[in-house]
């Protein structure tokens, strides 16, 4: 099983999973598939932090992930 941490930063987890893009995109963070947009904010960006921005309650979020085969480890 693949493990996401949410105090990484966006950029980060993409790196090393390009699936989470796809994901986070679906939940309702659409500016992910910007490549400057996950160059520039996704370097200080964490889900926690996009999820408080966007009003997207983390429980959701951290459902979609594992439904997608991760484990959710970090954050509050």
């Amino acid at each position: 099983m693949k493990e996401l941490d949410l105090s990484r930063n966006l950029f980060d987890l993409v790196t090393d999973y390009p699936e989470i893009k796809t994901i986070m995109a679906e939940i309702g963070f659409a500016a992910i598939e910007k490549p400057r947009m996950l160059q520039t904010a996704g370097r200080y960006m964490t889900i926690e932090k996009g999820a408080r921005l966007k009003k997207i309650p983390l429980s959701q979020i951290v459902a979609a992930f594992e439904a997608a085969g991760f484990t959710v480890t970090g954050g509050k």
